[in-house]
Protein backbone atom coordinates (compact mmCIF):
# COMPACT_ATOMS: atom_id res chain seq x y z
CA UNK A 1 0.00 0.00 0.00
CA UNK A 2 1.30 3.42 -0.94
CA UNK A 3 2.14 5.57 2.10
CA UNK A 4 0.21 8.81 2.40
CA UNK A 5 2.39 11.95 2.56
CA UNK A 6 2.98 13.64 5.91
CA UNK A 7 1.91 17.30 5.84
CA UNK A 8 3.51 19.49 8.49
CA UNK A 9 0.94 22.03 9.70
CA UNK A 10 1.89 25.33 11.31
CA UNK A 11 -0.79 26.20 13.83
CA UNK A 12 -2.03 29.11 15.90
CA UNK A 13 -0.67 29.88 19.35
CA UNK A 14 -2.64 30.77 22.48
CA UNK A 15 0.17 32.56 24.28
CA UNK A 16 -1.71 33.05 27.55
CA UNK A 17 -2.75 29.41 27.90
CA UNK A 18 0.40 28.05 26.24
CA UNK A 19 -1.53 26.03 23.67
CA UNK A 20 -1.01 25.25 19.98
CA UNK A 21 -4.20 24.72 17.99
CA UNK A 22 -5.62 24.56 14.46
CA UNK A 23 -9.08 24.52 12.90
CA UNK A 24 -10.49 21.08 12.19
CA UNK A 25 -11.42 22.02 8.64
CA UNK A 26 -7.75 22.54 7.70
CA UNK A 27 -6.99 19.01 8.85
CA UNK A 28 -10.13 17.55 7.27
CA UNK A 29 -9.31 19.19 3.93
CA UNK A 30 -5.77 17.77 3.96
CA UNK A 31 -7.01 14.28 4.92
CA UNK A 32 -9.69 14.44 2.21
CA UNK A 33 -6.92 15.27 -0.26
CA UNK A 34 -5.00 12.13 0.71
CA UNK A 35 -2.48 13.52 3.17
CA UNK A 36 -1.79 12.92 6.86
CA UNK A 37 -1.60 16.31 8.60
CA UNK A 38 0.84 16.59 11.51
CA UNK A 39 0.67 19.52 13.93
CA UNK A 40 4.17 20.98 14.22
CA UNK A 41 5.21 22.16 17.71
CA UNK A 42 6.50 25.73 17.63
CA UNK A 43 10.10 26.20 18.73
CA UNK A 44 13.18 28.18 17.74
CA UNK A 45 15.73 25.35 17.83
CA UNK A 46 17.12 25.31 14.28
CA UNK A 47 18.25 21.68 14.58
CA UNK A 48 14.83 20.53 15.82
CA UNK A 49 13.17 22.36 12.92
CA UNK A 50 15.61 20.83 10.47
CA UNK A 51 14.93 17.30 11.67
CA UNK A 52 11.16 17.90 11.77
CA UNK A 53 11.12 18.95 8.14
CA UNK A 54 13.33 16.02 7.12
CA UNK A 55 10.41 13.81 8.14
CA UNK A 56 7.71 15.87 6.39
CA UNK A 57 6.66 15.62 2.76
CA UNK A 58 5.09 19.11 2.58
CA UNK A 59 4.45 22.23 4.67
CA UNK A 60 1.08 23.90 5.26
CA UNK A 61 1.02 27.47 6.63
CA UNK A 62 -2.37 28.06 8.26
CA UNK A 63 -4.11 31.36 8.97
CA UNK A 64 -3.68 33.33 12.17
CA UNK A 65 -2.37 36.57 13.63
CA UNK A 66 -0.22 39.30 12.13
CA UNK A 67 3.43 39.03 11.13
CA UNK A 68 5.75 41.40 13.01
CA UNK A 69 6.33 44.39 10.66
CA UNK A 70 9.98 44.39 11.75
CA UNK A 71 10.44 41.43 9.41
CA UNK A 72 9.62 43.67 6.45
CA UNK A 73 11.39 46.74 7.86
CA UNK A 74 8.33 48.80 8.80
CA UNK A 75 7.21 50.33 12.07
CA UNK A 76 4.18 48.72 13.66
CA UNK A 77 1.05 50.90 13.44
CA UNK A 78 -1.57 50.85 16.24
CA UNK A 79 -4.05 48.98 14.03
CA UNK A 80 -1.66 46.08 13.49
CA UNK A 81 -2.72 43.07 15.56
CA UNK A 82 -0.98 41.22 18.37
CA UNK A 83 2.47 39.93 17.46
CA UNK A 84 3.61 36.40 18.30
CA UNK A 85 7.45 36.31 18.18
CA UNK A 86 7.57 32.53 18.64
CA UNK A 87 5.24 31.82 15.74
CA UNK A 88 6.99 34.27 13.44
CA UNK A 89 10.45 32.85 14.18
CA UNK A 90 9.27 29.24 13.92
CA UNK A 91 7.45 29.66 10.61
CA UNK A 92 10.40 31.38 9.00
CA UNK A 93 12.65 28.52 10.17
CA UNK A 94 10.46 25.69 8.87
CA UNK A 95 9.66 27.54 5.64
CA UNK A 96 13.37 27.82 4.91
CA UNK A 97 13.86 24.13 5.67
CA UNK A 98 10.94 23.17 3.41
CA UNK A 99 12.25 25.28 0.53
CA UNK A 100 15.78 23.92 0.97
CA UNK A 101 14.29 20.43 0.52
CA UNK A 102 12.14 21.45 -2.46
CA UNK A 103 8.99 20.47 -0.56
CA UNK A 104 5.51 21.67 -1.55
CA UNK A 105 4.28 24.65 0.49
CA UNK A 106 0.70 25.93 0.68
CA UNK A 107 -0.16 29.07 2.66
CA UNK A 108 -3.64 30.32 3.59
CA UNK A 109 -4.34 33.91 4.75
CA UNK A 110 -1.47 34.56 7.19
CA UNK A 111 0.35 31.84 5.27
CA UNK A 112 0.48 33.81 2.01
CA UNK A 113 1.67 36.84 4.00
CA UNK A 114 4.46 34.85 5.68
CA UNK A 115 5.59 33.62 2.28
CA UNK A 116 5.64 37.12 0.82
CA UNK A 117 7.60 38.55 3.75
CA UNK A 118 10.04 35.61 3.73
CA UNK A 119 10.92 36.36 0.10
CA UNK A 120 11.34 40.10 0.73
CA UNK A 121 7.87 41.55 0.17
CA UNK A 122 5.85 43.85 2.43
CA UNK A 123 2.33 43.93 3.86
CA UNK A 124 -0.56 46.32 4.32
CA UNK A 125 -0.78 46.27 8.12
CA UNK A 126 -4.45 47.24 8.24
CA UNK A 127 -6.61 47.42 5.12
CA UNK A 128 -9.29 49.79 6.55
CA UNK A 129 -6.60 52.24 7.69
CA UNK A 130 -4.12 52.02 4.85
CA UNK A 131 -6.19 51.00 1.81
CA UNK A 132 -9.34 53.07 2.15
CA UNK A 133 -11.88 50.81 3.79
CA UNK A 134 -12.56 47.56 1.95
CA UNK A 135 -14.52 46.13 4.88
CA UNK A 136 -15.74 43.39 2.52
CA UNK A 137 -12.55 41.51 3.37
CA UNK A 138 -13.75 40.88 6.94
CA UNK A 139 -17.12 39.17 6.75
CA UNK A 140 -17.18 38.27 10.44
CA UNK A 141 -19.37 35.15 10.30
CA UNK A 142 -20.73 32.33 8.10
CA UNK A 143 -17.34 31.66 6.52
CA UNK A 144 -18.72 28.90 4.29
CA UNK A 145 -20.57 31.55 2.29
CA UNK A 146 -18.81 33.68 -0.36
CA UNK A 147 -18.67 37.43 0.16
CA UNK A 148 -16.80 38.70 -2.92
CA UNK A 149 -15.26 37.49 -6.17
CA UNK A 150 -11.67 37.30 -7.37
CA UNK A 151 -10.24 37.33 -10.88
CA UNK A 152 -7.71 34.63 -11.76
CA UNK A 153 -4.72 35.65 -13.87
CA UNK A 154 -4.92 33.64 -17.13
CA UNK A 155 -1.31 32.43 -17.01
CA UNK A 156 -1.16 31.95 -13.23
CA UNK A 157 -0.90 28.75 -11.23
CA UNK A 158 -4.35 29.18 -9.72
CA UNK A 159 -5.89 29.16 -13.20
CA UNK A 160 -4.17 25.83 -13.87
CA UNK A 161 -5.62 24.32 -10.69
CA UNK A 162 -9.05 25.95 -11.09
CA UNK A 163 -10.31 26.21 -14.70
CA UNK A 164 -12.26 29.41 -14.06
CA UNK A 165 -11.72 33.09 -14.84
CA UNK A 166 -13.53 34.31 -11.73
CA UNK A 167 -14.51 32.57 -8.49
CA UNK A 168 -16.47 33.60 -5.39
CA UNK A 169 -14.58 33.42 -2.08
CA UNK A 170 -14.99 34.17 1.60
CA UNK A 171 -12.76 36.63 3.42
CA UNK A 172 -11.40 37.11 6.92
CA UNK A 173 -8.32 39.32 6.99
CA UNK A 174 -7.35 42.88 7.79
CA UNK A 175 -3.86 42.58 6.27
CA UNK A 176 -2.70 41.69 2.76
CA UNK A 177 0.28 41.89 0.43
CA UNK A 178 1.52 45.40 -0.35
CA UNK A 179 4.76 44.96 -2.33
CA UNK A 180 4.97 41.54 -3.93
CA UNK A 181 8.30 39.79 -3.39
CA UNK A 182 10.36 39.56 -6.58
CA UNK A 183 10.43 35.77 -6.29
CA UNK A 184 6.63 35.52 -6.39
CA UNK A 185 4.11 35.81 -9.21
CA UNK A 186 0.56 37.12 -8.64
CA UNK A 187 -2.20 34.65 -9.56
CA UNK A 188 -5.41 36.46 -8.54
CA UNK A 189 -6.83 39.84 -7.50
CA UNK A 190 -10.01 40.97 -5.81
CA UNK A 191 -12.16 43.55 -7.58
CA UNK A 192 -10.63 46.22 -5.30
CA UNK A 193 -7.09 45.22 -6.24
CA UNK A 194 -6.20 43.16 -3.17
CA UNK A 195 -3.75 40.37 -4.07
CA UNK A 196 -5.54 37.07 -3.46
CA UNK A 197 -3.05 34.44 -4.64
CA UNK A 198 0.65 34.04 -5.48
CA UNK A 199 3.11 31.29 -6.34
CA UNK A 200 6.87 30.95 -6.42
CA UNK A 201 8.11 31.82 -9.90
CA UNK A 202 10.49 28.88 -10.18
CA UNK A 203 8.17 26.33 -8.57
CA UNK A 204 4.52 25.49 -9.14
CA UNK A 205 4.31 23.63 -5.83
CA UNK A 206 4.86 26.67 -3.57
CA UNK A 207 1.79 28.89 -3.45
CA UNK A 208 -0.65 30.73 -1.24
CA UNK A 209 -4.12 32.26 -1.17
CA UNK A 210 -5.51 35.14 0.89
CA UNK A 211 -9.02 33.70 1.28
CA UNK A 212 -10.03 30.60 3.32
CA UNK A 213 -10.87 27.63 1.05
CA UNK A 214 -10.88 25.23 4.03
CA UNK A 215 -14.36 26.49 4.96
CA UNK A 216 -15.73 25.39 1.56
CA UNK A 217 -14.00 22.07 0.90
CA UNK A 218 -16.81 19.94 2.33
CA UNK A 219 -19.14 21.21 -0.40
CA UNK A 220 -16.97 22.76 -3.13
CA UNK A 221 -14.78 20.86 -5.60
CA UNK A 222 -13.06 24.14 -6.45
CA UNK A 223 -12.02 24.77 -2.86
CA UNK A 224 -10.98 21.16 -2.30
CA UNK A 225 -8.92 21.20 -5.50
CA UNK A 226 -6.45 23.62 -3.88
CA UNK A 227 -5.73 21.00 -1.21
CA UNK A 228 -5.83 18.11 -3.68
CA UNK A 229 -3.21 19.77 -5.86
CA UNK A 230 -1.01 20.53 -2.85
CA UNK A 231 -1.07 16.98 -1.53
CA UNK A 232 -0.52 15.57 -5.02
CA UNK A 233 2.70 17.59 -5.20
CA UNK A 234 3.89 15.79 -2.05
Amino acid sequence: MKMKPLIGVCASHDIGNRQFFVRENYMESLIRAGGIPVLLPMNTDAEVCRQMMERMDALFLAGGGDVDPAYYHMEKIPECGEIDPLRDAFEFLVLKEALDRNLPVFGVCRGIQVMNVFFGGTLIQDIPTQAGGLEVHQQGDHYDLPIHSIDLCPDGLLAKIIPEKKIAVNSSHHQSILKVADALSVDAFSEEGIIEAVHLKNSEKVYGVQFHPEHFTYKSKIAQSLFDYFVSCA
